[in-house]
């Protein structure tokens, strides 16, 4: 009698486990990216609770609101009439495309936005 209890609650205990392990949440402020075995399988746009499979998918998750880059102090540049000028600037961008972002930079933010602050001062430079 001991045993079947003790065999049920362990069916019951893994039961649980593996639903914990299958169900995610998406909250309305992001996105989440579906990987099976290291693959990109799906963009989940919809918030709410979804299905994966177990120890073959995982989740990341991005966020979809408005994101800042501000530089700590400002950049020196020279202008055509070689006198310096002092810029201070600030960027905000946002991820469109989760699929696309993902495989630029491998999810990684301060990758982003190194590259984007790459783009901001070549472009910056070009100006002055």
């Amino acid at each position: 009698m001991k045993m079947g209890l003790g065999a049920f609650l362990a069916v019951v205990l893994g039961l649980i486990v593996l639903a914990s392990m299958s169900l995610y949440t998406v909250d309305q402020r992001e996105r989440a990216v579906v990987f099976r075995l290291g693959e990109i399988t799906d963009v989940i746009e919809q918030p709410g609770l979804h299905v994966k499979w177990p120890l073959i998918q995982n989740v990341r998750f991005f966020d979809r609101r408005i994101l800042t880059l501000d530089t700590p102090d400002a950049e020196r540049f020279i202008t055509s009439e070689k006198k310096n000028v002092l810029v201070d600037s600030f960027l905000m961008w946002r991820i469109n495309d989760v699929r696309q972002y993902y495989v630029s930079v491998r999810g990684d933010e301060t990758l982003a936005q190194t590259r984007l602050q790459q783009r901001v001062n070549a472009a910056l430079r070009e100006e002055f």
